[in-house]
């Protein structure tokens, strides 16, 4: 079995275009899950949840971008608003908050956007497990992918393996291309990779004063600098 997984493309279809390119190239997925954050603080919102819509055998969770563009108030939410269709915003607001897959008892999968309690506290690759556990407390299953923080990593806490799947639309480790991962179930274990694709920073620049994105400069400045 093999899985695809990918988070966090904040509605740059540029990235998300590439990912999909090189996913149909070579990864060859049973399945793909998208752990949250589609649409909310990109150029290109509608146009990107057109995509993953349309992606077969895909399953999605809910990221905290996606409950803030049905509910805030402010001008990039309401700029995102704009941008999709009633049965858009719909579909957003009943996504689940969870997404699990057993390839093999012992061998499951869950996936999450943040971590398996909410969606904003964050998990870092330096973060004290101490500060960890309340998070796993009651987790039964062995592997949990996420998203939420843009930098890729694996890291292990007591019995849990953790992968963070980075970002699409905004990577934040200060490489500029966008990432995703692939877990392949091998009957015994699970092999872990993270794939990074190059995709075209100036044109998504473009897009944002292109669109009249609110605030584009200041937005602009944080998306070429990827890092937090």
């Amino acid at each position: 079995m093999r899985i695809v997984l990918f988070s966090d493309i904040h509605g740059n279809a540029t990235a998300l275009e590439a990912v999909l390119n090189d996913i149909r190239r070579h990864a060859a997925p049973d399945l793909t899950i998208v752990a949250g954050d589609l649409v909310e603080q990109g150029p290109r919102p509608a146009e990107a949840l057109a995509l993953l819509r349309s992606l077969p055998n895909t399953r999605f969770v809910m990221g905290n971008t996606d409950r803030d563009v049905l509910h805030q108030q402010d001008d990039r939410s309401q700029f995102t608003r704009a941008q999709l269709s009633t049965t858009d915003l719909e579909w957003l607001d009943v996504l689940p908050f969870s997404q699990e897959v057993e390839a093999a008892p012992g061998h499951t999968l869950l996936v999450v956007h943040a971590n398996p309690r909410d969606l904003y506290s964050q998990i870092k690759p330096d973060t004290n497990p101490l500060l960890l556990r309340p998070l796993f407390e009651g987790v039964t299953q062995q592997i949990i992918a996420f998203g939420h923080y843009h930098m890729p990593f694996v890291r292990t806490l007591d019995d849990y393996t953790l992968v963070n799947v980075s970002s699409v639309g905004m990577p934040r480790d200060g490489v500029p291309r966008a990432v995703y991962v692939t877990l392949t179930f091998d009957g015994h274990d699970w092999q872990i990779a993270h794939h990074r694709i190059s995709f075209d920073v100036p044109a998504v620049v473009q897009e944002y004063h292109a669109v009249g994105y609110p605030g584009a400069t200041q937005m602009v400045q944080r998306f070429v600098a990827m890092r937090y």
